[in-house]
């Protein structure tokens, strides 16, 4: 029977996570407050932080143009070096407490995606993306982009509840297609990008981390175009997958798998290790926003229509609707 005029139909938006923008917003909170303890290490006060980060963002393969600028912004931060990193330490101390208070949540997304913004062109050279070295497994896009869509992305999910999660899936689906795209090595030959990576990831992993980032460096060397093509053609596949329902779940798995293994070997443990990490690198971010996926796949109630999200509560069969004695109005009467 039609719901009568004036009252909604009993039916669910479809597909309401789990884990909703808040969780993901205190994620983030707690996320730039590790970064901001990362940025008062000891080393950072040092010329490490201008040499090992500063100075090696606009120097690492940036074309001219590019590279002139960032130099620019390296000599300036690394004359204040101090100064600069109290600056950084502090905005980040700020955005973080920001996201944690719901009070003041909204206004620490909008720093955050601000921030972020400024970090990924200034701090990390836009994430290495014009060298044509950049690729998933060393941390392209660059975390700060991360940062920027996940930020944006809570913010859509506060006023739009229904319809961020079908945004998330659009931040899954263009991270792994850029891969795809990175892949294609337009500078330099494909096994020699991955090779490069993945030395370069040797240099700041512990002890046993270092000789398998050697000996993978040495493998994707060696194999060069069928380990190019098989990644591309996985990255594809968990960049599309994602849209189909039956294969969401173990779409998501598998891109965790991955990410931690982008994450152990190729990204070094985010640099942990080295005294200069300035934050946990792109495959943690990615992570969250699998978790995010993971806890919305299926948790809407009712049945999940085949487009658009919708889904439509079912009604339940101890329960029906009959008409009272005003026109119009509806009671309900219960079986026994």
């Amino acid at each position: 029977m039609p719901a009568p005029e004036g009252r909604r139909s009993p039916t669910l938006t479809a597909w309401r996570p789990r884990l909703g923008p808040d969780f993901l917003a205190v994620a983030l909170g707690i996320l730039w407050l590790g970064d901001a303890i990362l940025q008062l290490q000891p080393r950072m006060f040092t010329p490490a932080f201008a040499g090992q980060v500063l100075y090696s963002t606009a120097l690492m393969y940036q074309p001219p143009g590019l590279s002139g600028f960032l130099f620019a912004v390296a000599r300036l931060e690394a004359a204040n070096l101090t100064a600069t990193t109290l600056l950084i330490a502090a905005v980040q101390l700020a955005v973080g407490a920001a996201l944690l208070w719901p009070a003041t949540r909204r206004a620490g997304l909008v720093a955050s995606a601000a921030w972020a913004s400024a970090v990924w062109i200034l701090g990390e050279g836009m994430g290495f993306l014009a060298t044509g070295t950049a690729s998933l497994w060393s941390g392209a896009p660059g975390a700060a982009l991360i940062y920027l869509a996940l930020s944006l992305l809570a913010l859509r999910g506060r006023r739009h509840p229904t319809r961020w999660p079908r945004t998330a899936m659009w931040v899954w689906t263009i991270y792994w297609g850029m891969g795809a795209l990175l892949d294609l090595a337009w500078r330099y030959p494909p096994g020699a990008v991955m090779a490069y990576n993945l030395q370069s990831a040797a240099q700041s992993a512990p002890g046993p981390l270092e000789s398998i980032d050697y000996q993978l460096a040495r493998l994707a060397f060696q194999l060069q175009w069928p380990l190019v093509v098989a990644f591309t053609v996985v990255y594809l596949l968990l960049s599309a997958a994602v849209w189909k329902t039956a294969l969401r779940r173990p779409t998501l798995v598998v891109g965790l798998l991955l990410l931690s293994a982008f994450w152990v070997l190729g990204q070094g443990l985010g640099g942990a290790f080295t005294g200069v990490a300035t934050d946990v690198n792109t495959a943690p971010l990615m992570a969250l926003l699998a978790a995010v996926l993971l806890g919305a796949t299926g948790s809407a109630t009712g049945a999940e229509a085949p487009e658009g999200g919708a889904t439509v509560k079912k009604r339940d069969p101890a329960m029906t609707y009959s008409p009272t004695p005003l026109p119009g109005q509806y009671h309900r009467r219960w079986r026994a």
